[in-house]
C-alpha cells in the first residue's frame, strides 16, 4: 500500500458519514427549537413578581395610613370621652346647685309666710284689711306670688284696687325691709324728660328715704330688696308689692 493510498483511508475513516452529520443537525434543531419554550414563562413571573411588589407596597402603605387614621381616632374619641366626663360632673354639680337654690327659696318663702301671718296675729284688733293682705297702721300691703314685668304689676295692683308700694317715711320702710327678702316692684320710676325719680302718682322721691339711689337714663324703675332699692330694667321679671288704704 502506497504513502497515498494511507492517507485517503485515514481521511476516509476520519472524515464524518452523511448520516452522522444529520443526526447532529436534528439534535441542533432539536436544540435550537425547544430553547425558546422557557422564556415566556420567566417573563410572566417576572411581570407577577413585579405586580406582587407593587401590590405589596400600596398595601403597606394603606395599612400604615390605616393606622395613623386609626390612631386620630382613637385620640379624638378619648378627648370627647374625657369632654363628655367633665361635662356630666359639671352638670351633676348645677343640679345639686339648683337643688340648693330652689329649698333655699322655699325655706324663705315659707319663713315670710310665717312672719306675715305674725303681724297679721299682732295688728289692729279690727282688722278691715282683705285676706292674705297685711294690715300696717291704716294700709293695707299684699305681697304677689308670681314675678312680672313693673306695668303688668302695676295693671295687677289696680285689679286689686291698689296700686305699686310707695314709701312714704323711714317708719313704713323699717316696716316693709323684712318683707322683702326677694326683689320687689315699687311704684317708683325714673322720669328721663325731668331727670329725677318720681313715684307713680308723680310725687318726686325725697332723698331721705332712699339716699343711695342713682339716678338713669331710660326706661329704668325701682326695686326694693331687703329695705334697699335698686334701679332695673322695667321689662324685667320681679315680685309685686301693692298697697292701699284701710279705707279707700
Amino acid at each position: 500500500m502506497s504513502e497515498q493510498e494511507v492517507t485517503y483511508s485515514e481521511l476516509k475513516f476520519h472524515t464524518p458519514t452523511q448520516q452522522q452529520s444529520r443526526q447532529r443537525a436534528v439534535i441542533t434543531k432539536n436544540k435550537d427549537s425547544s430553547s425558546p419554550l422557557w422564556r415566556p414563562f420567566a417573563v410572566i413571573f417576572g411581570i407577577l413578581c413585579l405586580a406582587l411588589l407593587v401590590t405589596s407596597g400600596v398595601l403597606g402603605a394603606l395599612v400604615c395610613r390605616w393606622q395613623q387614621n386609626f390612631s386620630q381616632q382613637q385620640g379624638i374619641l378619648e378627648n370627647l370621652t374625657c369632654q363628655r366626663i367633665i361635662l356630666e360632673h359639671q352638670t351633676h354639680e348645677l343640679q345639686e346647685i339648683l337643688e340648693n337654690l330652689t329649698k333655699e327659696r322655699d325655706y324663705l318663702q315659707t319663713e315670710n309666710i310665717n312672719f306675715l301671718k305674725t303681724l297679721q296675729s299682732k295688728g289692729d284688733k279690727c282688722i278691715v284689711c282683705p285676706k292674705n293682705w297685711i294690715q300696717h297702721g291704716k294700709d293695707c300691703y299684699e305681697l304677689s306670688s308670681g314675678i312680672k314685668s313693673w306695668s303688668v304689676c302695676k295693671e295687677y295692683c289696680s285689679s286689686l284696687g291698689s296700686r305699686l308700694l310707695k314709701i312714704d317715711s323711714k317708719e313704713e320702710l323699717d316696716f316693709i325691709k323684712p318683707l322683702t327678702s326677694f326683689r320687689y316692684w315699687m311704684g317708683l320710676l325714673y322720669n328721663d324728660t325731668k331727670g329725677y325719680w318720681q313715684w307713680e302718682d308723680g310725687t318726686a322721691l325725697t332723698t331721705d328715704v332712699f339716699p343711695s339711689l342713682r339716678s338713669y337714663h331710660g326706661p329704668y324703675c325701682a326695686t326694693l330688696k331687703n329695705g334697699k332699692a335698686l334701679g332695673y330694667s322695667c321689662e324685667g321679671l320681679n315680685f309685686c308689692v301693692c298697697e292701699k288704704g284701710l279705707f279707700s
